[in-house]
């Protein structure tokens, strides 16, 4: 399976992000529009919970594994 980022506007300049794991876009598509009732934990630990209808636009795209770099000198 991959991972996807769904990411939901509610309204102008709030966009929450939800990582799934599906075997496609289309499947994605389908879990971020049958729920009436939004419901999943973000990666900070936070719960984030909200109707269908408050929804503006749904994004997904492929998740991208962040990078850690570090920093040398002074």
């Amino acid at each position: 399976m991959k991972k996807f980022v769904i990411q939901y506007t509610l309204e102008e300049g709030l966009t929450v992000e939800r990582t799934v794991e599906a075997e496609s876009r289309e499947d994605v598509a389908s879990i971020a529009l049958s729920e009436q009732i939004v419901q999943f934990e973000d990666v900070f630990g936070e719960l984030n919970l909200f109707n269908k209808d408050d929804i503006k636009l749904v994004k997904i795209k492929d998740y991208i594994e962040p990078v850690n770099t570090s920093r040398r000198g002074g």
